[in-house]
């Protein structure tokens, strides 16, 4: 089941959604698409950063599978700078099920609930299979940043016009 959570006003969600974050982020073939800096994050930093999704303008979806979650696709949106698909992550046992494709979904149901004009999302450019995904779902590249990551990764800008 998707749903939007409200990491600071139930308990478990946010807890479940640290616990989650930790796990995606300490998987080593998915962490380097998820760090500019190539630099692990701990579970302060995490907590910290939840605790300071709203006023970086963050929300949640989750795929929500026996009590824990089993995908994350964070939205970043601000009416000045639009939206955001900001990050997605599918638990590595679960991926290439269909749960990227129903939280890419769910969220552009919601920029077009909310009246935006387009999704945008940046990726770098090694992240084959986020590539696909977006691809499949006809968001276009539009800028591209290089050597954006510790690495010298080129980063690249997709766009989706929902109207």
């Amino acid at each position: 089941m998707i749903r939007l959570i409200k990491p600071l006003d139930i308990k478990s969600d946010f807890d479940k959604l640290t616990v989650s974050l930790l796990r995606f982020l300490d998987d080593q073939e998915s962490f380097k698409f998820l760090s500019y800096s190539l630099i692990k994050f701990d579970k302060k930093t995490i907590e910290g950063l939840t605790n300071q999704h709203k006023e970086n303008g963050i929300d949640y979806l989750v795929y929500d599978k026996n009590g824990g979650f089993s995908g994350l696709l964070a939205i970043k949106r601000k009416q000045s700078q639009g939206f955001e698909l900001f990050l997605l992550v599918v638990d590595k046992s679960n991926q290439k099920t269909g749960i990227g494709q129903s939280l890419i979904n769910e969220c552009i149901s919601m920029a077009l609930r909310e009246k935006y004009k387009c999704v945008d999302s940046f990726v770098f450019a090694d992240n084959k299979n986020m590539l696909r995904l977006l691809i499949k779902n006809d968001f276009r590249p539009i800028d591209i940043r290089y050597h954006a990551r510790a690495d010298g990764m080129d980063l690249i800008k997709f766009r989706k016009y929902i109207e």
